[in-house]
């Protein structure tokens, strides 16, 4: 009897067991497969699992943008939109609703397609009503960009992004050619999606605008090839954002500065956690920088690895709505750039472009980062004790080359 009751307890435990893994397998085998982008640009991330309760409409191979945009019109909350493998041509706006569910049929990655419906420029899909709760995933959106404005929890998992035509006579300043755009959004996640910039059509991947708790995780913005024709891979001018787990491969021989503008660039800002990214290809110049981040608070950026230019962090006195970098913390990153050049671009900087009082840091720490070859720069003015406040100087980072004005607080470093 103890025999059969020790039998039966291994095999309840290896039920649960296997329960409890099918029901995180969607994830685990999406995080699995995000890498394994093939020739025909098909992400080979599995179906994303049995749908939620409600009514599940399917988009068919071959419909036209009418009948693909009268099935999305069908859903409710709480229903389901699968798609056929298949491409669509989309030629207007989208009928997203809200709390739908729309994810590929199989594992053959659909495509959404306005290559020949909007041949100059990006097709927008501005998103302003029923875009609340949300799941879009599995779909590949080819010249298309999603402007979402006011929307709610709503997510974008495993999708591919490609194709976006750059509007003739733009340049870096031009944010619109970010193929998703959050604007006053709250609880927007972006998982797991390609995104690629292409030779003569460059552009952003994504641009958050006064957002809440956007989290951008392991994403892939372009290959460092043919790909990797980017501005500015995430755009961050919002509150309570992460980006993390993302892989960042900009063209690095591609010489353009009127569109180059920063791999990450946030300001405007109250909490953001840059963390365990890699990001390569921007130069060591003003336009350049893997991630800069200016006028803003309670930022940390931790163990990325950051390849050809490193971290800019500045003050502009054109911001007097955020007249501060401050609580910020620069921990454990490995920059590899070719030389510690004495300037702020080669390793980690900052800048503050005003001697006006009315324009400040305070505690900024720089510790136990790696730059072998590079150069920590503090430029002035500066004010030493409020750059200290709060743990704030610089500490124990391997380095080739250090400038340091008078009373900031060092120790530590090799």
């Amino acid at each position: 009897m103890k025999n059969l009751k020790t039998i039966f307890s291994l095999i309840l435990f290896s039920l649960i067991t296997i329960f409890s893994c099918d029901s995180n397998s969607e994830e685990l085998q999406a995080e699995e497969a995000k890498n394994e982008l093939i020739n025909n640009d098909e992400l080979q991330a599995p179906p994303p699992g049995p749908p939620p309760a409600g009514t599940t409409y399917t988009i068919t191979n071959g419909m036209t943008f009418s009948q693909l945009n009268a099935v999305l019109a069908s859903a409710s909350s709480g229903d389901t939109v699968e798609v056929e493998a298949g491409t669509y041509t989309i030629s207007g706006r989208l009928n997203f609703r809200n709390g739908v569910y729309i994810k590929k049929k199989t594992s053959t990655t659909p495509i959404f397609d306005a290559q020949t419906s909007s041949p100059s420029q990006m097709l927008e899909q501005y998103i302003s009503s029923n875009n609340d709760d949300i799941d879009v995933y599995g779909i590949q959106f080819r010249n298309i960009r999603l402007k979402f404005v006011n929307a709610d929890n709503t997510k974008f998992r495993y999708c591919i992004f490609d194709y976006g035509k750059r509007k003739s006579g733009t340049d870096k300043g031009y944010t619109a050619d970010a193929y998703i755009q959050l604007n006053n959004c709250t609880n927007i996640e972006v998982r797991g999606c390609v995104f690629k910039r292409r030779s003569g059509n460059s552009g952003r991947g994504v641009y958050t605008s006064g957002s809440t708790n956007t989290s951008i995780t392991n994403n892939t913005f372009g290959d460092g090839g043919s790909t990797g024709y980017f501005v500015t891979a995430i755009n961050d001018n919002s509150d309570g954002t992460t980006i993390s787990g993302n892989t960042i491969e900009r063209k690095a021989s591609w010489v353009n500065t009127s569109e180059t503008d920063h791999g990450i660039y946030a300001h405007s800002f109250d909490g953001l956690d840059i963390i365990d990214n890699t990001i390569s290809g921007w130069p060591t110049n003003a336009s350049g920088g893997a991630i800069k981040a200016r006028n803003g608070q309670n930022l940390t950026i931790t163990d990325n690895t950051l390849n050809t230019s490193g971290i800019l962090l500045y003050v502009y006195s054109n911001n007097p709505s955020n007249p501060f970098l401050k609580n910020v913390v620069i921990d454990g990153n490995t920059i590899n750039v070719s030389s510690s050049t004495n300037d702020i671009y080669h390793g980690i900087g900052y800048w503050r472009n005003t001697s006006s009082s009315s324009f400040s840091e305070y505690s900024i720490r720089i510790a136990n980062n790696s730059l072998p070859n590079g150069r920590i720069k503090i430029g002035t003015p500066v004010d030493a004790s409020d750059f200290n406040a709060g743990s704030g100087g610089v500490f124990n980072n391997n380095i080739d080359a250090i400038t340091l004005p008078s009373g900031i607080n060092n120790s530590g470093n090799y």
